[in-house]
């Protein structure tokens, strides 16, 4: 096949769907095509003569030596008469005789669904109210299911107490036999966990092997007996990984209840600092804040 005449390669650059420059070795435009003047909205001659950087704007960093961008972008592409900002990546092509092409993209569509996707999973987050894995609360249903307690507990003093439980063997589980183990204990714990709870409690999965307890209406002492059965009842709870393989969960709990003062923040975050001197104290500790 031919290669196309002169005339038509020319005719191809003029109108390709990108914006195409040709500078020289002080990175002055020599050359743009028709779609670069149409995405600035401007006449071909406003483009000759300047540099890359008047045409990407301010918030494009070039190299002090030859004036050229110092990455490829994104960029905002110039300001136009009617507000509209294109964004763009370059692309340069191999120098040939002293002169520069450099094509430029047009992602403005493609970010702006990008951010529309992330906003939308955004918001699907916050409504979303259950942790994949375990089934349980997730930390946002969790902390929404707690401000209305403790707003009540400020009003009438009512007792509200929060237990946090760590499994304190989960990353030597991990270890071990693997993540999908891991997986499975925490799906089996959360289970277990799920059978022992009152109806007017909450029992969430705050993240890998950290569980928490809201418990309305309960006490400091009675949220403390609840520590010391599930403890109990943890250490002679096994869990099937494979047919022939077994794993207890070894676990540790941090207890607290409000007080004047707390705000959902204080009481959680002081349940499970608490948890963490449980940790550090050994399998089946309940310790109290």
């Amino acid at each position: 096949m031919d290669e196309p005449s002169l005339d038509t390669s020319r005719h191809i650059l003029a109108n390709a769907p990108m914006a195409i420059i040709i500078t020289d070795d002080d990175g002055l435009v020599l050359w743009c095509n028709k779609t670069l003047t149409r995405w600035l909205e401007c006449p071909p001659g406003h483009c000759i003569g300047r540099t890359e950087r008047a045409l990407l704007g301010k918030n494009a960093l070039v190299n002090q030596n030859d004036n050229t961008p110092v990455n490829n972008g994104p960029f905002t592409l110039g300001h136009t008469q009617s507000g509209i900002q294109r964004r763009v990546v370059r692309y340069p092509l191999p120098p040939n005789n002293g002169q520069y092409t450099i094509c430029y993209f047009d992602i403005s569509e493609e970010e702006m669904l990008r951010n529309d996707r992330n906003q939308l999973a955004q918001q699907l987050a916050q409504h979303n109210t259950v942790d994949t894995l375990s089934g349980l609360l997730n930390t946002h249903a969790i902390n929404r299911g707690l401000e209305p307690l403790i707003s009540r507990s400020r009003r009438y003093q009512n007792p509200l107490s929060v237990v946090t439980m760590d499994i304190i063997n989960l990353d030597e589980i991990i270890q071990s036999a693997g993540q999908v183990a891991a997986d499975k204990v925490i799906v089996a714990v959360s289970q277990m966990l799920r059978d022992q709870i009152r109806w007017a409690d909450m029992v969430g999965h705050l993240s890998a092997g950290q569980f928490i307890f809201i418990l309305p209406e309960t006490n400091k002492d009675a949220a403390v007996a609840l520590a010391n059965k599930l403890a109990e009842q943890l250490k002679n709870f096994t869990i099937m990984i494979s047919e022939q393989a077994s794993i207890q969960a070894i676990v540790c709990f941090g207890v607290t209840a409000w007080a004047k003062g707390d705000d959902a923040r204080l009481l959680m975050s002081r349940s499970t600092d608490i948890a963490q001197v449980a940790r550090q104290n050994g399998a089946f500790t309940v310790e109290i804040a």
